[in-house]
This record gives C-alpha cells, sequence and structure tokens, in this order.
C-alpha cells in the first residue's frame, strides 16, 4: 500500500542536510527565534507555566536541554516547559491561513533535542524551518480552519507534526524511523478548542513539542506505528478528528515556503481580536460612557467561536474576550500583557463599556477585519479596519519585533538584553548558541 503524503514529508526531511534554504527563509526564521524567545520570557512567572516547570523538576531527568528558567534536562520534558511557555501570554505568531502558531511547539521541538544532543545553532534552525513548513502543510486545504469549527485547537493537533519533523531530523532518523516517527506523533495528536480561556490552551502546545520528541526517540529506538496516517481518507489522523474524507497534500514542501507568510502579534490577545481592538481605538475620541448607549463588534464568525467569551475574570480569559479587547481599545490602552492583569480587568470604567459590547457574526468579513459600530444618544459613530497589523497586509518588521523583544526581555535580563537580541539574530552563526546558553542560566529565573 502507497503512502504519497508521508513520502513526500520523508522526502522534504531527508534532503534537508544538504538544502541552501533561500535568504527569505532563513531571516523569517531568525525572526520567528527572536520574536519566541520574547512572548515566551514575558511568561516566565505566570503561574501556568510554573506549574508545569515545577512539575518537570520533579522528574529530576538528566540531559543537556535547555529551558528558559535555566533549568536542563532530557529533551522531551524541557519540550513541554519551553512549549508551554512560548503560548501562555497568546502573544506568540501565527501562521493565518492555518490558524496554527507553529513557532510554540516547533522550537521548543528543535531547540531541546537539538540542545540535548549537542547539534550546532545551524542544525537546529535548519530543523525548525522543516519542522514549521511540514506542520503547516499538514493544516493547509482548509484543514486547520475545519479543526477549528470542529472544535479542535490546530496548534495542539498540528504541533505535533511539526515538533516530530524537527526532532527527528536532528536525531536523524532514516526512513524507516520516519514513517513511524509521524505515525507515533499521529495516534497522540489533540487539543480542545474549548480550553481557550484557560491555561490548558498553552498546555497544548508544550505537550505537542514533547510529544514530538517523544515519538521521534521512540522510534529511532525501534517502535512502530501506522504509515497511513495521512494517506487514509477514511481513518487517517484528519478524517478520524474531523469525522469527513480528507487527506492533506505535501507535494509543495520545498518549493512554497510557508514561513515567509507567517505573522507576529503587536498585540498580547488571541488574533480574532485584534482588529476589532484596532477599530475600538480609532474610535476612543468618540467614546463617553454616559453618551452610548450600545456598542456593536462585528467580525468573523470564528472569531466568536474562538474570543467569544462574555466572562473576563483572569487574564487568560480577557485574551479570549471580543467585549474585553474592544473595551481596552476604546479607552487607548495597547492591548500589552499588563492590559490583561487584574487590576485592568477589574476596572469598572473597563468593565461597564465591555458589558455594552454585542459582537456580530459577519460571514463575509476576513478573520484579520472588523468594523465597530458606536450607538451614541447624538447618532452612530464608526471605524472598519480591514487588516490589523501583523496581518499579511499589515505585517510587522525586524523593528517591531525588536521593540518587541526589548520590552519583554528587558526586566529578565537587564544590560545583557542588547547581547541576547544580537545572538539570537545570528542564531545559526558558530557560538552564538553557546552565548544564549551562558545569558539565560545567568539570568536571575535560571539561579
Amino acid at each position: 500500500m502507497t503512502h504519497r503524503n508521508l513520502d513526500a514529508v520523508c522526502d522534504f526531511i531527508a534532503g534537508a542536510p544538504g538544502r541552501p534554504f533561500p535568504a527569505e527563509v532563513l531571516d523569517a526564521a531568525r525572526q520567528c527565534v527572536v520574536d519566541w524567545v520574547a512572548v515566551s520570557i514575558a511568561a516566565l512567572n505566570e503561574p501556568g507555566p510554573c506549574i508545569v516547570r515545577d512539575y518537570v523538576k520533579s522528574w529530576r531527568s538528566r540531559g543537556n536541554a535547555l529551558s528558559l528558567y535555566g533549568d536542563t534536562g532530557a529533551a522531551a520534558p524541557i519540550a513541554l516547559v519551553n512549549g508551554t511557555l512560548s503560548h501562555t501570554l497568546d502573544y506568540d505568531d501565527v501562521h493565518l491561513g492555518t490558524a496554527y502558531h507553529a513557532s510554540g511547539p516547533t522550537l521548543a521541538a528543535a531547540l531541546a533535542t537539538g540542545m540535548d544532543r549537542g547539534r550546532s545553532g545551524r542544525d537546529i534552525l535548519a530543523a525548525f524551518i522543516v519542522g514549521f513548513e511540514v506542520g503547516v502543510a499538514a493544516g493547509l486545504r482548509d484543514i486547520g480552519l475545519k479543526l477549528v469549527h470542529q472544535g479542535w485547537h490546530p496548534t495542539g493537533t498540528l504541533g505535533h507534526f511539526s515538533s516530530v519533523a524537527a526532532a527527528a531530523l536532528l536525531l536523524g532518523l532514516d526512513r524507516r524511523q520516519l514513517i513511524d516517527s509521524f505515525g507515533l506523533a499521529a495516534t497522540q495528536a489533540a487539543g480542545l478548542i474549548i480550553s481557550a480561556g484557560s491555561s490548558a490552551k498553552p498546555f497544548h502546545v508544550g505537550k505537542a513539542a514533547m510529544n514530538g520528541v517523544i515519538a521521534a526517540e521512540l522510534a529511532a529506538q525501534g517502535l512502530d506505528a501506522s504509515p497511513q496516517i495521512f494517506d487514509d481518507d477514511k481513518t487517517g489522523v484528519f478524517a478520524s478528528l474531523l469525522q469527513t474524507p480528507i487527506e492533506p497534500d505535501f507535494q509543495d514542501l520545498g518549493r512554497v515556503w510557508q514561513i515567509t507568510r507567517n505573522s507576529f502579534k503587536p498585540y498580547a490577545a488571541c488574533q480574532l481580536t485584534h482588529a476589532p481592538f484596532e477599530a475600538a481605538r480609532k474610535l476612543k475620541g468618540e467614546f463617553m460612557l454616559d453618551r452610548v448607549r450600545s456598542i456593536r463588534a462585528f467580525v468573523n464568525p470564528l472569531a466568536i467561536k474562538v474570543a467569544g467569551k462574555t466572562q473576563h475574570r483572569t487574564p487568560i480569559e480577557g485574551k479570549f474576550s471580543i467585549a474585553y479587547c474592544v473595551a481596552l481599545g476604546l479607552h487607548g490602552h495597547a492591548a500589552v500583557p499588563d492590559d490583561f492583569s487584574p487590576a485592568h480587568l477589574s476596572d469598572p470604567k473597563i468593565a461597564a463599556a465591555a458589558k455594552l459590547v454585542k459582537v456580530v457574526p459577519v460571514e463575509s468579513m476576513q478573520r484579520w477585519a472588523s468594523r465597530v459600530e458606536l450607538d451614541r444618544d447624538d447618532g452612530t459613530r464608526s471605524a472598519t479596519v480591514e487588516a490589523a497589523l501583523g496581518s499579511l497586509d499589515r505585517p510587522l518588521r525586524w523593528p517591531e519585533i525588536e521593540t518587541k523583544f526589548m520590552l519583554a526581555t528587558e526586566p529578565v535580563y537587564n544590560k545583557q538584553t542588547r547581547a541576547l537580541l544580537s545572538a539570537l539574530r545570528s542564531f545559526d552563526e558558530p557560538g552564538r548558541l553557546d552565548e544564549i546558553t551562558a545569558i539565560i542560566k545567568a539570568s536571575e529565573m535560571g539561579e
């Protein structure tokens, strides 16, 4: 029995060691590395990843993988910690076409596996690129979006395939082992979208990274699995999850580079809140609570499914509440991590504005667009955003990514922040990984 799709994946991975990546692909990958570290470091003191870190430390695993807390251990548990950190603030990059936060699990798996096995920064970056492309390709053909509509978290699901691809490349698996590793990853793939607004959602990301590493390591030891996970349109992984005949298509791997179509977040909330937040901020000069009778936010229906929280008692719930983000925008906030603190969540003025917000689904509206209307006692005021900042029509560039990095990491690394940024920007150059390791271990979180 043939397995066309898995063969294409295996060919892509097997050809990676000698493949010269295009310059724009390498640059995009380095942007992902810088952003991934920034959003992870900003989450170091959050309760969720701290619980995961303490739990993993109790395992007393042995290895050379390094967490961003400065702890060392075996690759799989360290990937769990770093993957969870990366998605905790929902501030991490996202591939809009698949609704997949690809860097989170992929870089966690690549970094942990590579460091544990003594691989170079260049090897790790190559594995990250390969994993990113495989995971995103698995979510194309609307598979990522269909996963959301069926109640599955695309990152928790697709992250298994990007993570196992990265780990398998770094472990040097042969073709039989590669096939088994993907079968082992697929049988673990899951993550429920209902977890949005709780610590379980970033845990999905850490678990996907960990499961990918485990799948690759067990395949290297000879554990076997089905080779039909992508190619059986009745019982394959996506046919089973979506309960419809469907297969992914990996034939464009190495020809179309999805990492160059990645999107970085300027706001520390679910991407589906960004456009209504921006539209609301345009109206901040028109907003006076005592003169507004109602507020309407028009969004793509998917935004309501994922970010339609009507209660926002916790910071995580606020990140998945369009109403709260609209209220932030109307009050002129920047939607940085501190805007989702308990102090802002309990602000009576923001809470009063959020209660006035009615979220209206519009099928024809893009996921990165929105219109917000204020019904005032003297008429209606409205503002429209066709493409939120960070989307493909308004991408963040290096200057914005570097600013985000400095704001997120300077409280931890102080005078070493610039040196860390410089090393991360040239992650794949000789000696840079050692510099990064030294800075992380010397930080307060690592002591």
